[in-house]
């Protein structure tokens, strides 16, 4: 699926673009593997959660159980586990 600019309204919103800056040391820190905080894994899911609530997606079954994986969110481990359940959708938040 191709999705819309960034900055169209319904468009999930990449950790790259977030305007004040805090969201993008977290992302950094998960990609090199370096542990997050309890604050941070939330902030994290914060972030995926808008990214699975986007109207882009088209609704389907699969789609709620990986929005149902990222409300679960509470660890690293989560994360990684709902994005690779978003990636079985072709769905790249990072």
């Amino acid at each position: 699926m191709k999705l819309p600019p960034p900055d169209h309204p319904d468009a999930p919103k990449y950790w790259m673009y977030e305007a004040s800056g805090a969201l993008a040391p977290v992302v950094t820190k998960y990609l090199n593997n370096k542990p997050l905080d309890s604050a941070e894994v939330k902030y994290f899911k914060a972030y995926l959660w808008q990214w699975v609530k986007s109207p882009v997606w088209a609704p389907s079954g699969l789609l709620e159980a990986v929005r149902l994986r990222v409300a679960a969110i509470e660890t690293v481990q989560d994360i990684a586990a709902a994005l690779a359940a978003m990636d079985e959708l072709c769905m790249d938040p990072l």
